[in-house]
């Protein structure tokens, strides 16, 4: 989620007209274009500035190759691509943070494949990953969604109550969902004691809330067996911009007093906003990331695969008894 640089739309050459439907609705009717929005999609993949306003051919053929990829899959509802116009509108320099149209399929694609009865998501956002991932839920599914930003809480609620993913949804014009999708509105730690005070326990984790809380949230739902026998964590931005690649080298400085290659010769720049690049403040995200990575990838309890796609995926499951 974080610091997405994926499409924010279909990357097909098509508009997506908005016009107004509900309290989640852009207030006037837009068009969206696609190619506008079709910036470097996979930047893990060519250690490049994906804010670069030229690609290099390397981040051309990538961004060809997602297109395509995008282009030859099934396409989600049009919801879906209304979701991500009007996160652009309500969030205007963080709606990179809501996963690509080409991530919430695979997901939804997941959850059909692993059929999990219960799933939980730290890091609700918008709600277009719950949603996605509700919508490949057998009957009677449940999604527990959390989310720490009281904005974005209400916001999400307001688009699973007109969906009728919510339990108390009063919408007669649509028909209610086989699957429910329940937003716990609090900090991660804090939502999931709550949820262990229901003796909750998860088919699915989808983990992409802040960076520096992955070692936290992921060490509480294996501690506390929050996670079935047979159900997996997914964790998203593993890879973290390719910027992982130099935490290794960061960390180790770090351990011997040595300042980081990265700030050497230069002055540090006050992030004025979400939406700038600051490449010291990212770096550190990344560094939360890559410890998370070696914690996960040492812990005796799991086993993990990291997939380069993305912004990295990690796929992590108990080990067999």
């Amino acid at each position: 989620m974080f610091n997405r640089h994926n499409h924010l739309i279909r990357s097909s050459l098509r508009e997506v007209n908005i016009t107004p439907r509900a309290s989640w609705a852009p207030s006037t009717t837009r068009a969206f274009h696609v190619s506008a929005l079709n910036k470097t999609l996979n930047p893990s993949l060519t250690g490049k500035d994906p804010t670069s306003a030229t690609p290099t051919s390397e981040q051309a053929h990538i961004e060809r190759l997602f297109a395509y990829s995008d282009s030859q899959s099934t396409p989600l509802p049009e919801k879906f691509d209304r979701l991500h116009a009007h996160s652009l509108q309500v969030y205007p320099t963080t709606a990179r943070k809501t996963v690509s149209a080409l991530q919430g399929h695979f997901q939804q694609m997941l959850m059909r494949l692993t059929k999990p009865k219960s799933v939980l998501e730290l890091g609700t956002f918008m709600g277009y990953s719950a949603m996605a991932m509700a919508d490949g839920m057998p009957k009677g599914g449940v999604v527990y969604t959390c989310e720490k930003d009281p904005k974005a809480a209400k916001l999400s609620r307001e688009l699973f109550e007109e969906h009728a993913y919510s339990p108390s949804t009063k919408n007669e014009s649509v028909k209610r969902k086989d699957t429910t999708i329940e937003v716990i509105e609090g900090d991660g730690l804090s939502s999931l004691a709550l949820l262990l005070e229901r003796n909750l326990r998860f088919d699915a984790v989808f983990l992409d809330a802040d960076k520096g809380g992955y070692v936290n949230y992921y060490n509480f739902i294996l501690d506390n067996d929050m996670l079935t026998d047979e159900g997996y964590i997914l964790a998203d931005n593993v890879l973290f911009n390719g910027l992982v690649l130099n935490s290794e080298e960061r960390q180790r400085n770090a351990a011997a007093g040595n300042p980081s290659s990265s700030s050497k010769g230069k002055g540090k720049k006050k992030m004025a906003g979400d939406g700038e690049r600051n490449s010291e403040a990212y770096q550190k995200f990344a560094d939360h990331i890559h410890t998370f990575n070696k914690h996960v990838r040492n812990d005796p309890r799991v086993d993990v695969v990291v997939l380069p796609v993305f912004d990295g995926l990690s796929l992590i499951m108990k080990k067999r008894q």
